[in-house]
């Protein structure tokens, strides 16, 4: 290979090279005006911060809350979701959240509360920053809103992303954060039929671990069976008042931890009460 050849092919390759460097400096900097679509880190992204910004991604708990009711969302409803990241010595921050189930399919709808700092992409899936909504000393918050879906949709994660630049113009020095917030459906409300006053009976002890109590407080209103729910929505067992014992007493020592549903039916009507099984 003559000399002239050899310093082409440097010249390429320092060419080429500077292209890369440049390009991916330009990827990390273009996204303070929003992150890219499928970013999240959830199951069904598999995907993060970490591509435009180079490191190793944080799971922090905690950086997702809401307004959802520990009982779970109704269907229809709007609630406020907050996502804060927190940094210190980080003056430049940035995030992207989307709620969704273990396949990665969109469940409810995001609105944005706050246009001049977030916006929606890919088609509504994704909330993200805008440039004028990525300032903050030590800190920063962002609000939005969310539609909870239909009746039956189930289970879902809210999945986000975030990331606290050093606002070096680079790809490099960044820090990324994944975080989650799960939230169910509240079953008791698509059973809004025929309910009679829930008062009238009493689930305890609250939580329980081997076993739930039911007592009545109406003697004329005769319980015919008791349906018992997850979470999920699936029928656990149905218990008939001839196997309830003399105490009313419901073995649940066998079931996996979490909330459960009691629907109580009974001549006058529907009874729901809710438990938490330790």
């Amino acid at each position: 290979m003559n000399i002239y050849k050899k310093i082409l092919l440097s010249i390429v390759a320092i060419l080429t090279t500077t292209i890369c460097i440049s390009d991916l400096t330009s990827t990390a900097s273009s996204n303070g005006g929003g992150a890219p679509t499928g970013k999240t880190g959830s199951p069904g992204d598999a995907s993060n911060c970490t591509g435009c910004h180079i490191g190793t991604a944080t799971t922090s708990a905690g950086l997702i809350t809401s307004t959802i009711p520990i009982s779970g969302y109704i269907p229809g409803t709007t609630y406020t979701i907050t996502a804060t990241i927190a940094v210190t010595g980080i003056n430049k921050y940035g995030f992207e959240i989307s709620p969704q189930n273990t396949t990665g399919v969109k469940k409810g709808t995001l609105v944005v509360t706050s246009p001049t700092e977030t916006q929606l992409i890919g088609s509504g899936k994704y909330i993200t920053h805008k440039s004028t909504g990525t300032s903050g000393v030590g800190t920063r918050t962002w609000t939005f809103n969310w539609t909870a879906p239909v009746t039956g949709s189930g289970n879902l994660k809210f999945y986000g992303a975030f990331v606290a630049a050093n606002g070096n113009g680079a790809n490099t020095g960044d820090q990324v954060f994944l975080s989650s917030l799960t939230v169910i459906e509240n079953l008791s409300a698509g059973i809004a039929e025929n309910i009679v006053n829930s008062d009238s009976y009493i689930v305890y002890p609250n939580p329980a671990t081997d076993k739930v109590n039911l007592e009545s407080l109406d003697t004329e209103n005769k319980i015919t069976n008791i349906d018992l729910i997850d979470i999920t929505g699936k029928r656990i067992k149905t218990i008939s008042n001839e196997d309830l014992s003399q105490n009313k007493s419901i073995d649940i020592a066998d079931m996996q931890s979490g909330l459960y549903v009691l629907i109580i039916n009974t001549e006058k009507g529907r009874v729901i009460k809710k438990f938490v099984k330790n």
